[in-house]
Protein backbone atom coordinates (compact mmCIF):
# COMPACT_ATOMS: atom_id res chain seq x y z
CA UNK A 1 0.00 0.00 0.00
CA UNK A 2 2.83 2.41 0.84
CA UNK A 3 4.45 1.76 -2.55
CA UNK A 4 1.17 2.55 -4.33
CA UNK A 5 0.82 5.83 -2.41
CA UNK A 6 4.42 6.74 -3.20
CA UNK A 7 3.87 6.12 -6.94
CA UNK A 8 0.74 8.31 -6.89
CA UNK A 9 2.56 11.17 -5.13
CA UNK A 10 5.50 11.00 -7.53
CA UNK A 11 3.08 11.08 -10.48
CA UNK A 12 1.38 14.19 -9.07
CA UNK A 13 4.78 15.83 -8.64
CA UNK A 14 5.50 15.43 -12.32
CA UNK A 15 2.01 16.41 -13.47
CA UNK A 16 1.58 19.50 -11.26
CA UNK A 17 4.37 21.58 -12.79
CA UNK A 18 3.36 20.55 -16.31
CA UNK A 19 -0.21 21.69 -15.73
CA UNK A 20 0.91 25.03 -14.30
CA UNK A 21 3.65 26.03 -16.77
CA UNK A 22 1.24 28.31 -18.61
CA UNK A 23 0.31 30.09 -15.40
CA UNK A 24 3.75 31.48 -14.55
CA UNK A 25 7.29 30.31 -13.94
CA UNK A 26 9.94 31.84 -11.71
CA UNK A 27 13.48 30.90 -10.71
CA UNK A 28 14.21 31.77 -7.08
CA UNK A 29 17.81 30.74 -6.59
CA UNK A 30 20.63 28.90 -8.33
CA UNK A 31 23.28 27.46 -6.05
CA UNK A 32 26.82 26.29 -6.68
CA UNK A 33 29.36 24.27 -4.72
CA UNK A 34 33.17 24.47 -4.68
CA UNK A 35 33.21 20.65 -4.68
CA UNK A 36 31.76 20.61 -8.18
CA UNK A 37 34.04 22.45 -10.58
CA UNK A 38 36.02 21.92 -13.77
CA UNK A 39 39.26 23.81 -14.16
CA UNK A 40 38.33 26.05 -11.23
CA UNK A 41 34.97 27.02 -12.79
CA UNK A 42 31.92 26.16 -10.71
CA UNK A 43 28.64 25.14 -12.23
CA UNK A 44 25.11 25.19 -10.82
CA UNK A 45 24.44 22.16 -8.65
CA UNK A 46 20.87 22.93 -7.53
CA UNK A 47 18.01 25.28 -8.31
CA UNK A 48 14.78 26.45 -6.70
CA UNK A 49 11.95 27.18 -9.11
CA UNK A 50 8.26 27.78 -8.85
CA UNK A 51 5.11 27.29 -10.93
CA UNK A 52 2.37 29.77 -10.06
CA UNK A 53 -1.35 29.04 -10.07
CA UNK A 54 -3.62 31.95 -11.12
CA UNK A 55 -5.63 32.98 -8.06
CA UNK A 56 -7.39 36.30 -7.39
CA UNK A 57 -6.24 38.56 -4.58
CA UNK A 58 -8.47 37.77 -1.63
CA UNK A 59 -7.86 41.25 -0.20
CA UNK A 60 -7.91 44.20 -2.57
CA UNK A 61 -4.50 45.85 -2.81
CA UNK A 62 -2.69 42.94 -1.12
CA UNK A 63 -1.12 40.01 -2.97
CA UNK A 64 -2.40 36.43 -2.76
CA UNK A 65 -0.36 33.59 -4.25
CA UNK A 66 -0.59 29.82 -4.54
CA UNK A 67 2.26 27.91 -6.13
CA UNK A 68 4.10 24.63 -6.53
CA UNK A 69 7.76 25.05 -5.54
CA UNK A 70 10.53 22.58 -6.37
CA UNK A 71 14.10 22.54 -5.08
CA UNK A 72 16.35 19.88 -6.58
CA UNK A 73 19.98 19.14 -7.29
CA UNK A 74 23.15 17.84 -5.64
CA UNK A 75 24.24 18.56 -2.08
CA UNK A 76 27.86 18.00 -1.03
CA UNK A 77 28.05 16.99 2.60
CA UNK A 78 30.50 16.03 5.28
CA UNK A 79 29.83 13.26 7.79
CA UNK A 80 29.84 15.42 10.92
CA UNK A 81 28.40 12.99 13.50
CA UNK A 82 29.07 9.40 14.53
CA UNK A 83 26.31 7.34 12.85
CA UNK A 84 25.66 5.28 16.00
CA UNK A 85 26.10 7.74 18.87
CA UNK A 86 25.59 11.16 17.26
CA UNK A 87 28.85 12.42 18.78
CA UNK A 88 30.62 15.06 16.69
CA UNK A 89 33.51 13.48 14.79
CA UNK A 90 37.03 14.76 15.34
CA UNK A 91 39.05 15.79 12.24
CA UNK A 92 41.51 12.91 12.82
CA UNK A 93 38.88 10.23 13.47
CA UNK A 94 40.44 7.05 12.04
CA UNK A 95 37.17 5.12 11.87
CA UNK A 96 35.71 7.42 9.20
CA UNK A 97 38.80 8.74 7.38
CA UNK A 98 36.93 9.97 4.28
CA UNK A 99 33.97 12.03 5.36
CA UNK A 100 32.70 13.71 2.17
CA UNK A 101 29.69 12.33 0.29
CA UNK A 102 27.03 13.40 -2.20
CA UNK A 103 23.26 13.60 -1.81
CA UNK A 104 20.79 13.87 -4.69
CA UNK A 105 17.60 15.56 -3.50
CA UNK A 106 14.19 16.79 -4.60
CA UNK A 107 12.11 18.88 -2.25
CA UNK A 108 8.58 19.95 -3.20
CA UNK A 109 6.12 22.30 -1.52
CA UNK A 110 2.65 23.58 -2.19
CA UNK A 111 2.90 27.16 -0.96
CA UNK A 112 0.11 29.58 -0.06
CA UNK A 113 0.86 33.21 0.79
CA UNK A 114 -1.41 36.09 1.75
CA UNK A 115 -0.36 39.70 2.25
CA UNK A 116 -1.95 42.40 4.41
CA UNK A 117 -1.66 46.20 4.55
CA UNK A 118 0.26 47.26 1.46
CA UNK A 119 2.32 50.40 2.09
CA UNK A 120 4.37 52.70 -0.10
CA UNK A 121 7.62 52.49 1.87
CA UNK A 122 8.26 48.78 1.15
CA UNK A 123 8.17 46.69 -2.03
CA UNK A 124 5.78 44.14 -0.57
CA UNK A 125 2.85 44.06 1.84
CA UNK A 126 3.61 45.10 5.40
CA UNK A 127 2.45 41.73 6.74
CA UNK A 128 2.57 38.38 4.98
CA UNK A 129 1.39 34.95 6.14
CA UNK A 130 2.80 31.80 4.51
CA UNK A 131 1.88 28.10 4.66
CA UNK A 132 3.80 25.26 2.96
CA UNK A 133 2.99 21.55 2.79
CA UNK A 134 5.44 19.23 1.08
CA UNK A 135 8.11 16.59 1.24
CA UNK A 136 11.67 15.69 0.38
CA UNK A 137 13.36 12.79 -1.42
CA UNK A 138 17.04 12.03 -0.76
CA UNK A 139 19.56 9.47 -2.00
CA UNK A 140 23.13 9.58 -0.67
CA UNK A 141 26.21 8.22 -2.42
CA UNK A 142 29.97 8.28 -2.17
CA UNK A 143 31.71 11.46 -3.31
CA UNK A 144 32.69 11.92 -6.94
CA UNK A 145 36.33 11.21 -6.21
CA UNK A 146 35.42 7.74 -4.99
CA UNK A 147 34.09 6.85 -8.46
CA UNK A 148 36.56 8.80 -10.59
CA UNK A 149 39.84 7.98 -8.81
CA UNK A 150 40.81 4.30 -8.81
CA UNK A 151 43.26 4.90 -5.94
CA UNK A 152 40.63 6.56 -3.76
CA UNK A 153 38.32 3.67 -2.84
CA UNK A 154 38.02 4.16 0.92
CA UNK A 155 34.76 6.07 1.13
CA UNK A 156 32.24 7.05 3.77
CA UNK A 157 29.95 4.08 3.14
CA UNK A 158 32.26 1.48 1.58
CA UNK A 159 35.70 0.01 2.11
CA UNK A 160 37.90 -2.52 0.33
CA UNK A 161 38.41 -5.78 2.19
CA UNK A 162 40.12 -8.86 0.71
CA UNK A 163 40.01 -7.28 -2.75
CA UNK A 164 36.22 -6.66 -2.71
CA UNK A 165 34.09 -3.63 -1.86
CA UNK A 166 32.09 -4.01 1.34
CA UNK A 167 29.81 -1.78 3.40
CA UNK A 168 31.69 0.17 6.03
CA UNK A 169 30.19 -0.51 9.46
CA UNK A 170 27.54 0.55 10.44
CA UNK A 171 26.19 1.47 6.98
CA UNK A 172 24.18 -0.96 4.90
CA UNK A 173 21.20 -1.79 7.08
CA UNK A 174 19.25 -0.90 10.21
CA UNK A 175 18.50 2.45 11.80
CA UNK A 176 21.32 4.91 12.60
CA UNK A 177 20.31 7.22 15.49
CA UNK A 178 23.23 9.60 14.88
CA UNK A 179 22.55 10.07 11.15
CA UNK A 180 18.92 9.04 10.57
CA UNK A 181 18.92 10.09 6.89
CA UNK A 182 21.74 7.59 6.19
CA UNK A 183 19.87 4.62 7.66
CA UNK A 184 19.29 1.48 5.62
CA UNK A 185 19.80 2.10 1.92
CA UNK A 186 20.39 5.86 2.45
CA UNK A 187 17.19 6.64 0.54
CA UNK A 188 14.45 8.62 2.31
CA UNK A 189 11.14 10.35 1.63
CA UNK A 190 9.94 12.75 4.33
CA UNK A 191 6.87 15.00 4.71
CA UNK A 192 6.59 18.28 6.59
CA UNK A 193 4.32 21.26 7.34
CA UNK A 194 5.63 24.84 7.52
CA UNK A 195 4.09 28.18 8.45
CA UNK A 196 5.57 31.64 8.78
CA UNK A 197 4.96 35.34 9.03
CA UNK A 198 6.92 38.31 7.61
CA UNK A 199 6.85 41.91 8.85
CA UNK A 200 8.36 44.01 6.08
CA UNK A 201 9.72 47.53 6.50
CA UNK A 202 12.45 47.00 3.88
CA UNK A 203 12.54 48.78 0.53
CA UNK A 204 14.77 46.95 -1.93
CA UNK A 205 15.55 48.89 -5.12
CA UNK A 206 18.31 46.48 -6.23
CA UNK A 207 21.29 48.83 -5.80
CA UNK A 208 19.81 50.72 -2.84
CA UNK A 209 18.18 49.10 0.19
CA UNK A 210 16.76 50.71 3.31
CA UNK A 211 14.81 49.40 6.28
CA UNK A 212 14.30 46.16 8.16
CA UNK A 213 12.42 42.91 7.66
CA UNK A 214 11.41 40.44 10.38
CA UNK A 215 10.56 36.81 9.62
CA UNK A 216 9.50 33.93 11.84
CA UNK A 217 8.98 30.35 10.62
CA UNK A 218 8.14 26.95 12.08
CA UNK A 219 8.58 23.60 10.35
CA UNK A 220 7.22 20.34 11.70
CA UNK A 221 7.96 16.82 10.48
CA UNK A 222 6.62 14.32 13.04
CA UNK A 223 7.19 10.61 12.68
CA UNK A 224 3.46 9.92 12.36
CA UNK A 225 3.30 12.10 9.22
CA UNK A 226 6.06 10.19 7.44
CA UNK A 227 4.29 7.23 5.87
CA UNK A 228 7.26 5.82 3.97
CA UNK A 229 10.34 6.21 6.19
CA UNK A 230 10.99 6.60 9.91
CA UNK A 231 14.02 8.87 9.52
CA UNK A 232 12.45 12.22 10.36
CA UNK A 233 10.96 13.58 13.58
CA UNK A 234 11.79 17.22 14.29
CA UNK A 235 10.49 20.70 15.10
CA UNK A 236 12.24 23.82 13.77
CA UNK A 237 11.70 27.46 14.75
CA UNK A 238 13.59 30.15 12.81
CA UNK A 239 13.64 33.90 13.45
CA UNK A 240 15.43 36.26 11.08
CA UNK A 241 16.14 39.99 11.02
CA UNK A 242 17.35 41.65 7.79
CA UNK A 243 18.49 45.26 7.91
CA UNK A 244 20.01 47.54 5.26
CA UNK A 245 21.07 51.17 4.97
CA UNK A 246 22.18 52.93 1.80
CA UNK A 247 25.18 55.09 2.67
CA UNK A 248 25.09 56.96 -0.64
CA UNK A 249 23.64 56.70 -4.12
CA UNK A 250 24.76 58.62 -7.20
CA UNK A 251 22.01 58.93 -9.83
CA UNK A 252 22.37 57.84 -13.44
CA UNK A 253 20.12 58.18 -16.49
CA UNK A 254 16.50 56.89 -16.36
CA UNK A 255 16.56 56.92 -12.53
CA UNK A 256 19.24 54.24 -12.53
CA UNK A 257 22.20 54.30 -10.17
CA UNK A 258 25.77 54.98 -11.28
CA UNK A 259 27.32 54.13 -7.91
CA UNK A 260 25.93 53.25 -4.49
CA UNK A 261 27.09 51.75 -1.20
CA UNK A 262 24.92 49.66 1.12
CA UNK A 263 25.61 48.39 4.64
CA UNK A 264 23.55 45.30 5.44
CA UNK A 265 23.15 42.65 8.10
CA UNK A 266 21.18 39.42 8.31
CA UNK A 267 20.93 37.75 11.74
CA UNK A 268 19.10 34.51 12.42
CA UNK A 269 18.32 32.43 15.50
CA UNK A 270 17.07 28.90 15.09
CA UNK A 271 15.81 26.35 17.62
CA UNK A 272 15.78 22.75 16.43
CA UNK A 273 14.75 19.70 18.39
CA UNK A 274 13.52 16.15 17.76
CA UNK A 275 14.32 12.48 18.05
CA UNK A 276 15.42 12.16 14.40
CA UNK A 277 16.88 15.32 12.88
CA UNK A 278 18.10 14.85 9.27
CA UNK A 279 21.15 16.71 7.97
CA UNK A 280 19.34 18.99 5.51
CA UNK A 281 17.30 20.77 8.19
CA UNK A 282 20.15 21.37 10.65
CA UNK A 283 20.94 24.74 9.10
CA UNK A 284 23.05 27.51 10.58
CA UNK A 285 25.16 27.67 7.43
CA UNK A 286 27.12 30.81 6.57
CA UNK A 287 29.66 31.44 3.79
CA UNK A 288 31.57 28.13 3.38
CA UNK A 289 31.03 27.28 7.06
CA UNK A 290 28.38 25.55 9.17
CA UNK A 291 27.52 25.90 12.84
CA UNK A 292 27.93 22.83 15.05
CA UNK A 293 24.72 20.68 14.94
CA UNK A 294 23.15 21.70 18.24
CA UNK A 295 19.64 22.68 19.37
CA UNK A 296 20.42 26.41 19.41
CA UNK A 297 22.29 28.35 16.72
CA UNK A 298 22.78 32.01 15.86
CA UNK A 299 24.29 33.24 12.59
CA UNK A 300 25.02 36.82 11.56
CA UNK A 301 26.18 38.06 8.15
CA UNK A 302 27.39 41.64 7.74
CA UNK A 303 28.39 43.14 4.39
CA UNK A 304 29.52 46.46 2.95
CA UNK A 305 28.59 46.41 -0.73
CA UNK A 306 29.62 48.80 -3.50
CA UNK A 307 27.24 48.62 -6.47
CA UNK A 308 28.49 49.72 -9.88
CA UNK A 309 26.39 51.37 -12.57
CA UNK A 310 23.11 49.85 -13.69
CA UNK A 311 23.88 49.31 -17.37
CA UNK A 312 21.02 49.23 -19.92
CA UNK A 313 18.52 47.97 -17.30
CA UNK A 314 17.95 47.99 -13.52
CA UNK A 315 19.07 44.36 -13.19
CA UNK A 316 22.36 44.64 -15.12
CA UNK A 317 25.12 45.75 -12.76
CA UNK A 318 28.40 44.71 -11.09
CA UNK A 319 29.11 44.81 -7.36
CA UNK A 320 31.90 44.18 -4.85
CA UNK A 321 31.14 43.21 -1.26
CA UNK A 322 33.35 42.88 1.82
CA UNK A 323 31.71 40.50 4.31
CA UNK A 324 32.11 38.87 7.70
CA UNK A 325 29.92 35.97 8.81
CA UNK A 326 29.79 34.66 12.38
CA UNK A 327 27.97 31.65 13.80
CA UNK A 328 27.56 30.17 17.28
CA UNK A 329 25.87 26.93 18.35
CA UNK A 330 25.16 25.56 21.81
CA UNK A 331 22.97 23.15 23.75
CA UNK A 332 22.12 19.51 23.13
CA UNK A 333 23.91 17.98 20.16
CA UNK A 334 21.30 16.79 17.66
CA UNK A 335 20.62 13.04 17.52
CA UNK A 336 22.56 12.44 20.75
CA UNK A 337 22.51 13.05 24.52
CA UNK A 338 25.65 15.21 24.54
CA UNK A 339 25.39 18.85 25.70
CA UNK A 340 27.88 21.44 24.41
CA UNK A 341 28.76 24.81 25.94
CA UNK A 342 29.17 26.35 22.50
CA UNK A 343 31.22 26.57 19.32
CA UNK A 344 32.13 29.53 17.08
CA UNK A 345 32.57 29.58 13.32
CA UNK A 346 33.64 32.60 11.30
CA UNK A 347 34.27 33.42 7.66
CA UNK A 348 35.28 36.67 6.04
CA UNK A 349 36.40 37.87 2.64
CA UNK A 350 35.37 39.63 -0.55
CA UNK A 351 32.77 38.83 -3.19
CA UNK A 352 32.59 40.26 -6.71
CA UNK A 353 29.78 39.59 -9.15
CA UNK A 354 28.34 40.73 -12.47
CA UNK A 355 24.56 40.32 -12.71
CA UNK A 356 22.96 40.11 -16.16
CA UNK A 357 19.17 40.62 -16.15
CA UNK A 358 18.89 38.29 -13.12
CA UNK A 359 19.31 35.46 -15.63
CA UNK A 360 23.07 34.99 -15.55
CA UNK A 361 25.80 35.95 -13.12
CA UNK A 362 29.57 35.68 -13.13
CA UNK A 363 31.22 35.73 -9.71
CA UNK A 364 34.47 35.49 -7.79
CA UNK A 365 34.62 34.94 -4.02
CA UNK A 366 37.73 34.81 -1.87
CA UNK A 367 37.85 34.40 1.90
CA UNK A 368 38.94 32.63 5.07
CA UNK A 369 36.94 30.10 7.10
CA UNK A 370 37.68 29.11 10.71
CA UNK A 371 35.90 27.05 13.38
CA UNK A 372 36.55 26.08 17.01
CA UNK A 373 36.03 22.30 16.88
CA UNK A 374 38.68 21.41 14.31
CA UNK A 375 40.88 24.50 14.88
CA UNK A 376 41.00 24.50 11.10
CA UNK A 377 41.61 27.66 9.09
CA UNK A 378 40.86 27.33 5.37
CA UNK A 379 41.54 29.68 2.49
CA UNK A 380 38.72 29.43 -0.07
CA UNK A 381 38.25 30.97 -3.48
CA UNK A 382 35.44 30.38 -5.95
CA UNK A 383 35.14 31.46 -9.56
CA UNK A 384 32.29 30.55 -11.84
CA UNK A 385 28.94 31.42 -13.33
CA UNK A 386 25.29 30.43 -13.02
CA UNK A 387 22.41 30.67 -15.47
CA UNK A 388 18.66 30.48 -14.89
CA UNK A 389 15.66 30.78 -17.23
Amino acid sequence: MKKVLLILIISLLFLSPLMSIGFGYHVFEIRTSPNFSIGGWQFPTSVIYQFNFPVPDFISGSATSFAFRLDNGIDYRTLRQNPLTGAILAPDDSRYPERDYVTLFDEFNFAFSQGFFHTGFANEDLLRFNVLVGGRFENSYEGLEYFSNSEHREGVFHTIANGSIENRFPFGGGFLPGTPELSGGRSVFELSISAGIDLNFLRDDITSKNGIKLSSWVRYSPEWLNLFTDTSDFFLWRNKLDAAWTLFRLPFVNNYSSLSMVLSNSTEYRYLTGEKVPYYIQGGKIWEAMVVPTEHAVTSSTALTLYGPQLFAPDVYPYVSAFIDVGYGWGKVLNSDVVMEGDFVISYGVKAELVLFNIARVYYDIGVVSDDISSDVRFVQRFGFAVGM
